[in-house]
C-alpha cells in the first residue's frame, strides 16, 4: 500500500471498550493478523477462535515470527512486549480494524444486505444502478468480492472484519464511493461487521435456515437485527420487505428513517401495480413516492420481482434519479447461479439455481411450474454439516410441486451423501416420483436423458459453485460446465458426428 497505515498501540487500543494491558503500549504496530502464518516484524497479532482451530495455540508461533503485541481472549504464560486480555477477541479484532485503517466505512456510502433468501442478486442490481450513476462501487458478497477491477474469489459471504477493513480501505484507494455488500447472520453473531457503518440495510426475509450455527429461529433474527443497529444516525435508511411478517422486529432495531416494499400492501412506498413474467424477462408495474415505474426486468420469478424492489427502494435511499434506477436495473441480464437460464439448443427449459432452503425451492418451483407446459423435473441435495432439520421441509416442497425428482450429493463434507437424502426422502409422500443417484454428474445425465420436450429441468443448491466438499477435499465441479458439456455431447451423438 502507498498510504502508510503503521499505527501506534497505546492510540489503537484506546477504541476497545473494555481490556486488560501488561507490559509496553507505547509501539508502533505495521499490522494487524489473525493468522500467525501471516505475521511479520512488528505486527499485532490477535488470537481468535475458529470453527475447528484456536489462534490461541498460535501465538507462540506468530512471536516468534516477529509479532511485538498480542491481543488474546485467554491469557496464557507467553512473553511479548505487550499482551492485550480482552472478554471477546473478534469484537476486538474487529474495532482494531477499523480504527488501524482510519475508520474507512464513514469514508464510503455503504449498503448492507441482509436475509435468507435474495442477498446475492440484490447486491448485483444495487451495484448496476450505482454504476449507471457513474459510481465506482465495491462489491462483498457470496460469488466474489470486488475492489475496482480486481475479482477476490470469495471464501464467506462476510470476510473476516480484518479482511474486510482492508477491503474497505482499498476501495478507497481506488477511489470506490460506495459499496454493496451481502451482510450474513454469522458475520453479525460474529461481530465481522463491527467498526462498520452502514447507509442502507436491507432486510428481505427471514426463513428456515443455518440453525445449525443459530439452534433457534429467534437467535436467527436476532443476529440479523444486528445490522440495522450500524445504520448512521444521521441519515442512515432502513429498507424493509413488509410482506414477512419479521419486518416490524427490524424496523424497531433502529432510530433511522425507513423505506418498506411490497408486492401485495399497496400502503408500502414500494409496490408492484402488475407483473407478468415470461421465461426470459419481468415486465413490472411499480408504485414509487414518485409516481409510477415500468421495468423491463431480465429476471424472472417472484423473487427477483422482491429483488428489484428492494433495489429500487434502496436507489430512493441514496437519493438517485429514478430514471437512472430504472436504467441500471434494466441493464442486468442475468446473476450467476441465480435462475440462471441455460440455453443450448434443447427443446425444454433448463435453470440453475443457488436455493436451498425450503422458501427459496417454494417461490423457485412456484414460478418455474407457471412457465412449465408440461412435466417439472428438479434436482438437489442438502449440505453435509448443515441444519438437519430443513432436509424433509425440502423434500416436501419438492414433492408438492415437481413431477419428478432427482436426489443427488451437494457438498456432503464429512455426512454420509445415503443418509442426508433418506432424511430428505423422510418429506416426501410420493416415493415413487424420486430418482436417487448419489453422483450428481450421474444425476444431471439422467434428467437430461429423461427431459422431453416442453419440459422444464431445475438443478437447485449449488448454483455459482464450481466445487463439491467431499470429507475434507475439495473437488471441482460445476452444475453449469457439467449440463454444456453433457448437452454438446448428446448434440454431437443425435447428429451422428
Amino acid at each position: 500500500m502507498s498510504r502508510k497505515t503503521e499505527q501506534n498501540l497505546k492510540k489503537l487500543l484506546q477504541v476497545l471498550p473494555s481490556k486488560k494491558i501488561w507490559g509496553e503500549v507505547d509501539l508502533t504496530i505495521k499490522k494487524i493478523e489473525y493468522d500467525s502464518r501471516q505475521i511479520s516484524r512488528g505486527d499485532l497479532f490477535v488470537a481468535i477462535e475458529g470453527y475447528s482451530d484456536d489462534g490461541h495455540k498460535y501465538i507462540r508461533s506468530a512471536l516468534k515470527g516477529g509479532a511485538v503485541a498480542v491481543v488474546a481472549q485467554k491469557d496464557g504464560d507467553f512473553r511479548a512486549k505487550a499482551k492485550v486480555i480482552v472478554p471477546d477477541a473478534r469484537e476486538a479484532l474487529a474495532l482494531l480494524a477499523s480504527k488501524f485503517y482510519g475508520f474507512p466505512s464513514r469514508k464510503l456510502k455503504v449498503v448492507g444486505i441482509t436475509g435468507t433468501n435474495g442477498k446475492t442478486t440484490i447486491s448485483y442490481l444495487v451495484k448496476s444502478v450505482l454504476e449507471k450513476n457513474q459510481s465506482k462501487v465495491g462489491l462483498v458478497g457470496t460469488i466474489a468480492h470486488w475492489i475496482g477491477e480486481q475479482r477476490i474469489k470469495a471464501k464467506n459471504t462476510t470476510p473476516e472484519s480484518l479482511d474486510l477493513q482492508r477491503m474497505f480501505f482499498q476501495m478507497l484507494k481506488e477511489k470506490s464511493t460506495f459499496v454493496v455488500m451481502e451482510v450474513s447472520s454469522h458475520a453479525l453473531a460474529l461481530h465481522r461487521v463491527d467498526g462498520t457503518l452502514f447507509d442502507v440495510a436491507i432486510f428481505t426475509n427471514l426463513n428456515h435456515e443455518h440453525l445449525d450455527f443459530h439452534k433457534t429461529m429467534e437467535a436467527y433474527r436476532q443476529a440479523k437485527g444486528l445490522l440495522f443497529k450500524k445504520l448512521k444516525e444521521r441519515d442512515g435508511c432502513a429498507v424493509l420487505n413488509v410482506d414477512d411478517p419479521n419486518w416490524r422486529y427490524f424496523s424497531q432495531q433502529t432510530q433511522t428513517g425507513s423505506l418498506t416494499y411490497s408486492l401485495n400492501d399497496p400502503h408500502a412506498d414500494f409496490f408492484t401495480t402488475n407483473f407478468i413474467c415470461t421465461p426470459d424477462r419481468s415486465l413490472i408495474d411499480l408504485a414509487t413516492p414518485a409516481g409510477e415505474m415500468k421495468l423491463d426486468f431480465k429476471l424472472i420469478g417472484e423473487s427477483n420481482i422482491y429483488n428489484a424492489l428492494a433495489s429500487v427502494a434502496t436507489g430512493f435511499a441514496l437519493k438517485l434519479d429514478p430514471d437512472t434506477i430504472k436504467s441500471g436495473l434494466e441493464a442486468v441480464t442475468s446473476i450467476p447461479g441465480r435462475m440462471e437460464r441455460i440455453q443450448a439448443g434443447q427443446d425444454f427449459n433448463i435453470w440453475i439455481d443457488y436455493g436451498h432452503t425450503p422458501h427459496a425451492f417454494e417461490r423457485l418451483l412456484k414460478t418455474a411450474r407457471k412457465l412449465t407446459k408440461k412435466r417439472l423435473l428438479f434436482l438437489f441435495g442438502c449440505g453435509g454439516d448443515r441444519d438437519q432439520g430443513k432436509r424433509p421441509l425440502m423434500g416436501k416442497v419438492a414433492s408438492q410441486y415437481a413431477d419428478l425428482i432427482f436426489l443427488t450429493e451437494d457438498n456432503p463434507r464429512s455426512e454420509d451423501p445415503e443418509v442426508i437424502v433418506q432424511q430428505i426422502m423422510h418429506g416426501i409422500e410420493e416415493k415413487g416420483k424420486v430418482r436417487v443417484i448419489i453422483d450428481r454428474r450421474e444425476g444431471i445425465k439422467k434428467a437430461l436423458e429423461i427431459a422431453q420436450p416442453g419440459d422444464t429441468l431445475i438443478l437447485a443448491g449449488k448454483g455459482h459453485e464450481d466445487y463439491q466438499m467431499v470429507g475434507n477435499k475439495k473437488i471441482h465441479f460445476s452444475d453449469k460446465e457439467t449440463v454444456l458439456e453433457l448437452l454438446g455431447a448428446s448434440a454431437l451423438t443425435k447428429s451422428g458426428q
